[in-house]
């Protein structure tokens, strides 16, 4: 960077991660740079404004009063910059954009057509990538897509903008020559039946854990898998029991058609998915495609939930607000 009185719109964007992080090294790793070019940066506006804007020795790192007034043009200007690129980006493509959207299976399974050919008029192109939940939160934070619909919360990320879509209650499947009432609980069927585990390394076998621990048993596991479409069968053919939602069950009505599908604590356990995508990149997109998100889910999905247990529209529906966990 020139040592003149411009300053750079990088400079900036480095010294904004740095007033978000608690050290010069947690900056530099979200920018995808080193500390030493962090440090640099930060030097370099010290000269030019001559002021000290952060105390580097304070842990966390702290702003000094310039260096807060230095945040909020910094904050300012680098919003208009983004809302500039966007106009700019939108004109070269005749009003639209082209996106790159990822999608967690067990939503893409069910809702996946109905989103891309509501999107379609508004973009000039649109690809979708599925999968697991971990790597496309990975590949959301390296820019490799412009939007995420998950069930990873991201909580508190200085750069993602969350929106909340829906709420998938969590419910009990259980094979059908098993004797079961309206009082038939997780405990009585943990010391009944051998479990069936999702695997662990998932956001629903992470979540299977959690509601263990909430309800106090221990699951006995036969069997650890990773596709819903297996688990579903195992349950089927007697192998055990397991937790899954109530979302990963309407890809396979068929094989719903052959066991109990449960509530589980009246409700009180779900998974909530959300729309991710960087701040202040999409304008208004990111609320277009959240409010897709949830008509197709309450007008569509829901109904199909109710077609394997009438029950389950009590508990699922879409969300504009996250809930407190």
């Amino acid at each position: 960077m020139k040592n003149n009185d411009n300053i750079e719109i990088s400079a900036l964007r480095v010294f904004a991660a740095v007033s978000e992080a608690t050290s010069l090294t947690q900056a530099a790793e979200r920018l995808g740079i080193t500390q030493s070019a962090v440090s640099q940066t930060i030097k370099q506006l010290e000269r030019q404004t001559q002021a000290q804007l952060v105390l580097t020795r304070s842990r966390p790192i702290k702003l000094t009063p310039s260096g807060l007034i230095l945040k909020g043009y910094a904050d300012s200007l680098l919003q208009d910059t983004k809302r500039m690129l966007i106009d700019v980006r939108n004109a070269s493509f005749g009003g639209t954009l082209p996106l790159n959207i990822g999608m967690i299976d067990s939503f893409c399974d069910v809702a996946g057509l109905q989103f891309m050919q509501k999107m379609r008029p508004l973009t000039s192109k649109v690809a979708l990538r599925t999968g697991l939940v971990s790597p496309l939160t990975q590949a959301l934070l390296n820019r490799d897509l412009d939007v995420l619909i998950t069930s990873d919360p991201v909580d508190n990320h200085p750069e993602l903008q969350r929106l909340p879509l829906l709420r998938d209650p969590i419910v009990m499947i259980v094979p059908n020559e098993y004797p079961t009432d309206s009082q038939t609980t997780p405990t009585q069927l943990a010391q009944a039946l051998p479990f069936i585990h999702y695997n662990r390394q998932s956001r629903l076998g992470s979540l299977t854990e959690l509601i263990a621990r909430r309800l106090n048993i221990t699951l006995e596991s036969s069997y650890e898998l990773d596709s819903t479409q297996t688990l579903l069968k195992f349950v089927q053919s007697g192998q055990g029991w397991a937790f899954t939602s109530a979302l990963c069950l309407v890809s396979y009505p068929k094989l719903c058609q052959n066991m109990q599908v449960l509530p589980l604590t009246k409700g009180a356990n779900a998974r909530y998915l959300s729309l991710l995508c960087r701040n202040n990149e999409l304008g208004n997109w990111a609320q277009t495609m959240a409010d897709i998100c949830r008509s197709i889910y309450d007008e569509d999905i829901v109904l199909a939930m109710n077609a394997i247990a009438p029950w389950l529209g009590n508990q699922a529906y879409s969300i504009c607000e996250a809930p407190t966990i």
